[in-house]
């Protein structure tokens, strides 16, 4: 199979698409007349209903959707900054550091970080891994008990290639159960580097298995994600089918219905970890819910009043970390809402097919792919639509293991 796209996967259950609503599985829709025949004269049955743009031309509307989103979101940061500078030059400076304070991950992993990010040239796109980490479940492969229990995996890992210029951003999921060899040899999913080399070791393992540098970092840890979405007062998605999960923290057992439905923080959460409900290819339709969830806090942080945009970005701030600051911001979201053009955004999921192997103790892991991933971000590279590619078909299956691709 190839890649999951957000943009080729079908709406679930059928129904109309409800504004502002983000759906993980959206699908263009051409439009059929009901009448193929002429009617006779006098006929009562009624002409069909002349067709929306939305039946026409799906794919030209979800572009000028996406094209005001990134202008609103240029608007708002510039509008962050415009209410503080002309609050007083005195609180403009503090909005700033306060801001760069927030984002910052401390002086150490700071450093540790930026000196494995490449600098990109100018002009040119770029790359920014953004991870998810998670401090609430133990690792699924380590025998070392400084390894499991509460210390943190990567559960979340995406690849963003930015091009400023041609206003076209690509996400690519890079599946937690990847494997990949530490520089001792030893073989570990690929979600397990952060806890065993930091944030910088799950920078040099993602350049690694992709082949591109990486400019930029951003991290969210789950524990604060339930924060965020409930700050926010929750958020609106399309749920494609029945989730039920048990909360880590809690013990609870939460079920979220099917359809579009408003998430607090731990229903959000859960969606975004659900897979085993999933039938085929789990991890990639997992990965799709996760960025779905990733643009409904967009949207979300965009419908805020002028006046508590400032108080708003601040206070998620503190939930996230990165190398950028408030001056790298400013110039990335003037570059995509100033001009002419539209956004596009392409997003899909690296090679995800995998099985139970003997030589990994028995322990679920995504195949071999160098060739599948090479593939993949030879077309990502290239500034191409990579939800068509074929990714799967190319796994290096072990001789043990029956299963097909």
């Amino acid at each position: 199979m190839g890649p999951s796209s957000n943009r080729r996967a079908p709406y679930g259950r059928g129904g109309e698409r409800t504004p502002g609503v983000v759906s993980p599985y959206d699908r263009n829709r051409s439009y059929r007349s009901s009448s193929l025949q002429g009617r006779p004269a006098g006929s009562s049955v009624r002409p069909a209903p002349r067709p929306t743009a939305q039946q026409l031309y799906p794919e030209r509307v979800r572009n000028r959707k996406r094209n005001r989103l990134i202008r609103r979101i240029g608007l708002c940061v510039l509008a962050v900054l415009l209410v503080a500078v002309c609050a007083t030059g005195g609180y403009a400076l503090w909005y700033s550091n306060a801001l760069d304070g927030a984002l910052s991950m401390g002086s150490e992993q700071d450093a540790s970080v930026d000196s494995v990010l490449v600098r990109p040239e100018t002009g040119k796109p770029f790359y920014v891994l953004l991870l998810g980490s998670d401090s609430r479940e133990g690792s699924g492969t380590s025998k070392n008990p400084d390894m499991q229990g509460d210390n943190q995996r990567s559960d979340v890992m995406i690849l963003a290639r930015v091009d400023a210029g041609k206003k076209q951003v690509t996400l690519v999921s890079v599946p937690r159960d990847t494997p990949y060899t530490l520089d001792g040899g030893s073989v570990v999913k690929i979600n397990e580097v952060y806890n065993i080399e930091g944030a910088a070791g799950s920078i040099k393992a993602v350049s690694k298995l992709t082949g591109v540098p990486i400019s930029h970092y951003a991290e969210v840890h789950f524990s604060e994600f339930q924060e965020i979405v409930d700050k926010l007062g929750g958020i609106t998605v399309d749920v494609p089918i029945e989730v039920s999960y048990k909360d880590a923290l809690t013990g609870d057992k939460v079920t979220i219905k099917p359809g579009v439905q408003a998430l607090n923080g731990q229903q959000a959460q859960i969606f975004a970890r659900a897979r085993h409900e999933y039938g085929e290819n789990q991890e990639a339709k997992r990965q799709s819910n996760i960025r779905t969830v990733l643009m409904a806090i967009v949207e979300k942080v965009l419908e805020k009043p002028l006046a508590e945009l400032p108080g708003t970005v601040l206070d998620l701030a503190e939930s996230v970390g990165t190398d950028m600051n408030t001056s790298d911001i400013l110039s990335l979201a003037l570059d995509f809402s100033g001009g002419s053009g539209e956004m596009t955004v392409y997003s899909c999921t690296g090679p995800s097919n995998g099985d139970f192997m003997e030589q990994h103790n028995g322990l679920w892991f995504c195949y071999e792919n160098p060739e599948g991933w090479a593939n993949l971000m030879a077309a990502v590279d290239a500034g191409e639509d990579p939800g068509e590619l074929d990714v799967e078909s190319t796994a290096i299956i072990p001789a043990s293991s029956d299963a097909s691709v």
